[in-house]
């Protein structure tokens, strides 16, 4: 991504202006209505702010955590494989019910949904349906380069292994 910074740090770097968005998205543009009277609202504040979170963990342990062992380090891949899906999916989750909320409701049926939101709260409403779409986007991003990552490790891994193997095995067989 960046060439004068590392594949992790580029990593970081990318979860921070995530994490960035997110919390943008949850207090300014996901606030048009009360919570008490929206609960997709609610679920879109708590999704982005939980998703602010967990990158703003995983990209600070790029200069917090360091293991000199390669399998940890395997293993961290991993954990941040499953976390990245997990948070995609319930981005997921929160842009349907956006997309629900302002074009499907059945509450459309019965009032016109323009009247419920001032032209503020209606273009916050849009923008916080694309800073839903550039987040899950960003997560996939993420996710493929942690996962290119992990496989390229294992794939090193094996072979070293295998090769060790071989050599003890021809070693010890003749």
């Amino acid at each position: 991504m960046f060439h004068f910074l590392s594949k992790k740090e580029s990593l970081a770097v990318l979860l921070f202006s995530t994490a960035l968005i997110c919390v943008l998205n949850a207090s300014v543009f996901g606030n048009t209505m009360p919570t008490t009277s929206c609960y997709v609202q609610l679920t879109q504040q708590s999704v982005s702010i939980g998703t602010a979170y967990i990158c703003i963990l995983y990209a600070a342990s790029t200069w917090v955590y360091h293991s000199n062992y390669s399998e940890p380090r395997q293993h961290m891949r991993y954990v941040l494989l499953a976390m990245l899906m997990i948070m995609i999916l319930a981005n997921l989750v929160s842009f349907i019910l956006l997309i629900r909320r302002q074009f499907f409701c059945p509450l459309n049926e019965a009032i016109k949904m323009a009247d419920l939101f001032s032209p503020f709260g209606w273009i916050c409403n849009f923008v916080a349906i694309g800073a839903v779409l550039l987040t899950i986007l960003l997560l996939t991003v993420a996710f493929i380069v942690v996962a290119m990552t992990a496989i390229t490790k294992r794939k090193l891994s094996a072979r070293a292994d295998g090769g060790a193997v071989t050599l003890f095995f021809l070693i010890f067989y003749y």
